[in-house]
C-alpha cells in the first residue's frame, strides 16, 4: 500500500485510518496503473482507506517523479466524468 494522505492527517491521534493506493507486482488491465519502479505498480483508481492498525512497518524508497505520476493519475481520474 502507498499511503497518500497527508502527514498532518496521518498523525491525528483520534483518526483511525489513512488514505492508501494499492500497490501490485504487475500492471493492471484497467489502464490506471502507474509504475513505481522495480516491477511495482500503483493503482490510483482503487483509492481506499485503511485502518492504521493494519499497517505494517515497511518502507520502500520511491523517487519524486513516481509519486508525482501517481498524483497526476489521481487528478485525471477525479477530473474524468463517470461513464
Amino acid at each position: 500500500m502507498l499511503v497518500i494522505s497527508s502527514t498532518v492527517y496521518n498523525e491525528i491521534p483520534g483518526e483511525p485510518t489513512v488514505i492508501v493506493v494499492p500497490v501490485f507486482d504487475h500492471d493492471l488491465d484497467a489502464g490506471f496503473g502507474v509504475s513505481l519502479g522495480d516491477g511495482a505498480w500503483a493503482a490510483p483508481g482503487l483509492v481506499t482507506s485503511l485502518r492504521k492498525s493494519a499497517l505494517g512497518e515497511f518502507h520502500r524508497r520511491l523517487d519524486v517523479q513516481a509519486l508525482t505520476d501517481v498524483n497526476n493519475m489521481l487528478f485525471k481520474i477525479l477530473a474524468a466524468p463517470d461513464r
